[in-house]
């Protein structure tokens, strides 16, 4: 697990991928969900690419890498989710207030 230390790190560094991705979505007639494509597809290069580097029998540890990297991906979607959800209820009990 990541110190916080780290995690602020890793949020910093995020927070610069979400920028650009901001900032394509933005383009007029740019459509959301290629930007969303987009961003998953070079996670996915990276990832992979990242995992090249650090395994030395990448074939034979296949599976167990993406299992690893699911199970991520997975558990920090779930937190973002979560946040968004709160978002949205938070923005329904002004809407009704």
């Amino acid at each position: 697990m990541p110190s916080e230390t780290e995690k602020q790190k890793i949020y910093q560094m995020a927070d610069q991928f979400i920028d650009v991705a901001n900032r394509l979505a933005s383009e007029p007639g740019q459509d959301l969900a290629l930007v969303g494509a987009a961003i998953r597809y070079a996670a996915a290069r990276f990832n992979a690419h990242e995992a090249s580097l650090q395994s030395e029998d990448l074939e034979a540890e296949q599976m167990e890498v993406l299992s690893w990297f699911t199970d991520q991906y997975q558990k920090m979607l779930i937190d973002n989710i979560e946040q968004h959800v709160e978002i949205q209820k938070s923005r329904k009990a002004k809407v009704t207030n």
